[in-house]
């Protein structure tokens, strides 16, 4: 009974945390509109979901049907803060066809009452549709995701020197926990089935628990590195995918002939002369377009003769500039905050991490060593 108590109790605190937090973004000012829709959306359908546990088990039929907007709507979602122009579209539509068909079964079983055989024919149906095909649905937009989040970490290293790579990590981590409750909730399933109760609750327990710790997740997230939420061009295409044609490259590199050592020559000069860096928003057709070379072919100089990714190559140039300022400065002179923005940077977090990459130190740590 302790138990039921409890978990009656978290259920109640997720489907109010969830309404607010629905709520909020729902009502916030924001430039990705579409993306606070989206996570909105998939919040609410979790709390209908979780209400099913302080519902009447007649009723619950008809709410689980919503489970099968949850992974479609988390999939849009992350489309929507990964890229800048994403929008929803007329084939959007065909993700919600598990949850119409499912909802079609229900009003087909309903329709048929009278006939036992059709009846439990079609309530077996209901079963294997939202134990079986729910779950196969689940891992394939987590596959899918997977898939988004690595295309779009490797456009981002190689595009962009601004923000930080937060949102793969955060991303990459939802999907980990999903993966892992994946099993919890198969569990949950056959352990009703074959009534073990016991085991059905405690599985209840732990995913409703798990609820409540991702809503807290998303909230701080949102509240303490609102940076992390920038999308990219949809248009750009990863580097790996002609930097991988040797042919392609030969000709380029055959193309630049003597010119390859004066083209090296010149972006260095102009990392130094210009510092371009300096520039929070840099990206890699801006720096093309300044020193008059095609985006493929500097890319492809950066990605093969650096040994780096151009996020890499950039925040290279602004951690040296933040080490030229910091052993030039007093001991009070300049504050981190200053200079990570005097070098470029646009978070705190973003300029720690790349400096503790390229120095092993944190800019703190370095600063006190320099004033010793």
């Amino acid at each position: 009974m302790d138990k039921l108590v409890s978990l009656n109790f978290i259920a109640l605190i997720t489907i109010f945390i969830s309404l607010l937090l629905t709520f909020f973004l729902l009502t916030v000012k924001s430039k990705n509109r579409l993306a606070n829709f989206l996570l909105a959306g998939f919040v609410m359908v979790c709390a209908v979901d979780i209400s099913g546990i302080i519902i009447e088990p007649e009723l619950y039929v008809f709410i689980k049907s919503f489970t099968f907007l949850i992974f479609p709507l988390f999939f849009h979602y992350v489309l929507s803060i990964c890229y800048i122009n994403f929008k929803l579209k007329i084939k959007s539509l065909f993700h919600i066809l598990p949850f119409a068909f499912y909802n079609l079964l229900i009003l087909t079983a309903l329709l048929f009452a009278k006939s036992e055989l059709l009846s439990f024919t079609l309530h077996k149906l209901l079963w294997i549709f939202s134990t079986f095909l729910l779950k196969l649905q689940a891992l394939l937009y987590l596959i899918a995701i997977v898939y988004v989040l690595k295309k779009y970490k490797k456009i981002f290293l190689e595009n962009y020197a601004y923000g930080n790579i937060d949102i793969y990590k955060w991303l990459s981590r939802i999907v980990l926990v999903f993966l892992i409750t994946l099993p919890v909730t198969i569990i949950k399933d056959f352990s009703n089935f074959s009534n073990h109760q016991e085991i059905f609750t405690w599985s209840i327990i732990v995913l409703t628990t798990t609820a409540l710790i991702m809503l807290c997740w998303f909230i701080l997230k949102a509240l303490y590195t609102p940076e992390i939420f920038r999308g990219i061009d949809p248009e750009l295409k990863p580097a790996r995918k002609f930097t991988n044609r040797k042919n392609e490259i030969k000709s380029i590199e055959t193309g630049l002939g003597t010119k390859y050592s004066a083209i090296i020559e010149q972006l260095r000069k102009h990392m130094i002369e210009k510092e371009p860096f300096l520039e929070p928003t840099l990206t890699l057709q801006d720096l093309a377009l300044q020193i008059n070379i095609p985006v493929r072919e500097l890319s492809i100089l950066i990605n093969q003769h650096t040994g780096q990714h151009f996020f890499d190559f950039i925040n290279k140039y602004r951690i040296n500039k933040a080490i030229e300022i910091i052993e030039k400065s007093t001991k009070r002179e300049f504050t981190i905050q200053q200079i990570y923005f005097e070098v470029g940077f646009n978070s705190k977090s973003s300029f720690n991490t790349a400096f503790k990459k390229h120095t092993q130190l944190t800019p703190s740590e370095y600063k006190k060593l320099q004033s010793k």
